[in-house]
């Protein structure tokens, strides 16, 4: 079993630089305990949404994510989300709103990596703690 701790920056740092988020993710950022970002959705009308996610927990292999829409046309902005990002998140992430779950195995093995399973995730003072175990 194995530990690895870090900020929510470098997590964020982690995702950018292994291409793990959608191509219609754009200017993301972390501010507190939040990933912000812009979602373009490539539609005349909203065709930028503002969001943030906040990491909920870790549920049988599953991280999950709460999505917020930070838009005054929250279900314009959420059905033209569903429109536009349902063929395009990556097979490992499922949308059901306000939540993204990421299915961690499919990841790790999606990324080809070997040799690993993570046993659980913990999200305490702006840290994230992943422990993982042999297979």
């Amino acid at each position: 079993m194995a530990k690895i701790t870090f900020s929510l920056e470098e997590l964020l740092k982690i995702l950018i630089s292994n291409e793990l988020l959608p191509r219609q993710i754009i200017r993301v950022r972390v501010k507190g305990q939040r990933i912000h970002f812009i979602i373009r959705t490539d539609a005349f009308i909203l065709p930028y949404i503002p969001a943030s996610l906040r990491y909920i927990s870790f549920d049988n292999n599953n991280a999950i994510f709460e999505l917020t829409i930070a838009s005054g046309h929250l279900n314009k902005a959420v059905n033209r989300l569903n429109q536009a990002l349902k063929l395009k998140i990556p097979d490992c992430m499922k949308l059901e709103y306000p939540n993204i779950s990421v299915d961690i195995d499919r990841l790790l093995e999606e990324k080809n990596i070997k040799g690993v399973r993570v046993k659980d995730i913990f999200f305490e003072n702006g840290d994230f703690t992943i422990v993982s175990e042999n297979i």
